[in-house]
C-alpha cells in the first residue's frame, strides 16, 4: 500500500517541537542535540543502516542547513538506494523554542513507463518537528499531515504521530558513547477511500546525539521491529561515487 511505505520512509523524519512559549525552571534545554545547523551549511549525508538484516538497503538522508531572508531552515532528502531520486523531500524552519515543518513533498514513480516521477504535495496541519526545550514528565507534542497520491487522487491519507520526551540517555556511535536523548513515539496512519483503513497505533522511539542528531529510530508493528541506526556521515560527493559504482556493477 502506497500510504504504508510512504509512513514507513518518514519515521526517519519525525521528531516533535515543544509548544509551549515559555520555558520555566524545570525545563531541559536539549536544542543542542538535534542536527548541528552551523555544521551542515555544506550540507552531510546521513547513512542508516537496517538493523538486523544486511540485505535490507541503507536510508539515505542528506540534510544541508540554509539561511534566506534572516531565516534559518534545514532541508532534508530522502533517496532511493542506487541512484539520486528523491523519495521525500523536507523544509524546516527554526522558530524561538524548536523547529517546524515549513514545506515537504512525497515523490512517486509514474506507472505509465515513463522515467520522470510524479510530485505529491503534503499538507501540513501540525508540523512540529523537534523541541528545543521539554520537561520530564513531558506532554505530547503532534506532528499531523495529509496527502493525496498522484497516481488516485481518491485516496487520502492522514500520518500522526504524538511524541513524548523519554529522558536523558547514552548512546554508542563510532565506538564512543555519547549523551544522548530519546523520545517515545506512538503512530497511526489513515486512508480514505471507499471507506475509512486505520490501523492501530504503533509504538516507537528515536535517539539523538549532541553534535551529530538523529542516530537511531525503530518502530514496532505487530511482530515486526523496523529500526535503523546511523552508520556513518560523509559529503554528497560521496554518496554520488557509491550510486555510480552501484549502477555499473
Amino acid at each position: 500500500m502506497k500510504g504504508s511505505f510512504l509512513l514507513a520512509s518518514f519515521l526517519l523524519f519525525g521528531s516533535l517541537l515543544c509548544t509551549c512559549t515559555r520555558q520555566n525552571d524545570t525545563s531541559i534545554d536539549v536544542r543542542n542535540y538535534y542536527f548541528p545547523l552551523k555544521e551542515l551549511t555544506e550540507g552531510l549525508v546521513y547513512e542508516y543502516d537496517f538493523v538486523g538484516n544486511d540485505s535490507i538497503a541503507p536510508d539515505y538522508w542528506y540534510y544541508r542547513s540554509l539561511i534566506q531572508d534572516g531565516k534559518t531552515y534545514l532541508t532534508s532528502t530522502l533517496y532511493r538506494p542506487g541512484d539520486l531520486s528523491p523519495q521525500i523531500h523536507a523544509r524546516e524552519i527554526m522558530v524561538r523554542n524548536g523547529m517546524l515543518l515549513d514545506e515537504i513533498f512525497f515523490y512517486e514513480k509514474d506507472t505509465s513507463g515513463r522515467p520522470e516521477q510524479l510530485q505529491v504535495p503534503v499538507k501540513i496541519v501540525a508540523g512540529n518537528v523537534y523541541p528545543f526545550y521539554v520537561h520530564n514528565p513531558g506532554g505530547v507534542f503532534l506532528l499531523r499531515i495529509e496527502w493525496k497520491s498522484a497516481l488516485d487522487t481518491l485516496e487520502k491519507t492522514v500520518l500522526i504521530k504524538n511524541r513524548s520526551f523519554a529522558g536523558i540517555t547514552t548512546f554508542e556511535f563510532e565506538g564512543k558513547k555519547h549523551s544522548a536523548v530519546k523520545f517515545a513515539l506512538k503512530e497511526a496512519i489513515e486512508v480514505h477511500k471507499n471507506g475509512l483503513f486505520a490501523p492501530a497505533p504503533y509504538p516507537g522511539d528515536e535517539t539523538f546525539i549532541k553534535g551529530i542528531g538523529k542516530v537511531h529510530y525503530r518502530k514496532f508493528v505487530g511482530n515486526q521491529i523496523v529500526e535503523y541506526k546511523l552508520a556513518k556521515r560523509y559529503p554528497m560527493s560521496e554518496l554520488e561515487k557509491k550510486f555510480k559504482s552501484m549502477q555499473q556493477q
